[in-house]
């Protein structure tokens, strides 16, 4: 054998131990993290990959936060040019349209909440579970104003 072999098979035993020793300590890694998630602890944020210390709202603050049904914009051609605009369709977005949580477009007759903080607004049952993990806004990440603290 040349000395050119022997220096390629020495690389690639060297390689493919290297692979192999990588793919325990990666498997092994996984077995460990894989307990703590199976455990579907409610702190547990998937999201950030983490068991953080924070908990979500909780329920009687939550049911507090305002709801509404949604329902298309009109488009400029159906609108008459005597009539007042709506006033629940001036205050909304051009593109407050969607679901920041579950990405789907909201459809007539979704019920929306809208977070007194902010005033973004999430499909309800989409934010009420965003909410019950973490105390924070989908879209900015602001803490939503308490709106027991408010009326106090």
């Amino acid at each position: 054998m040349s000395r050119d072999t022997v220096l390629i098979c020495t690389s690639v035993a060297a390689l493919v131990l290297l692979s192999v020793l990588t793919f325990l300590c990666s498997s092994r890694r996984r077995q460990g993290h894989g307990s703590s998630l199976s455990s579907s602890h409610p702190a547990d944020d998937i999201e950030l990959g983490c068991r953080c210390a924070t908990e979500g709202i909780d329920e009687a603050e939550l049911a507090a936060y305002p709801t509404s049904v949604y329902s298309s914009p009109r488009r400029v051609d159906d609108v008459q040019p005597d009539a007042a605009p709506s006033t629940d369709e001036s205050d909304r977005a051009p593109d407050d349209t969607t679901c920041a949580v579950c990405l789907a477009e909201y459809a007539d007759g979704d019920e929306l909440r809208r977070l007194p903080g902010c005033q973004h607004a999430f499909h309800r049952r989409c934010v009420d579970e965003w909410l019950r993990r973490r105390p924070s806004c989908p879209l900015c990440r602001t803490s939503p104003q308490s709106t027991t603290a408010k009326n106090s």
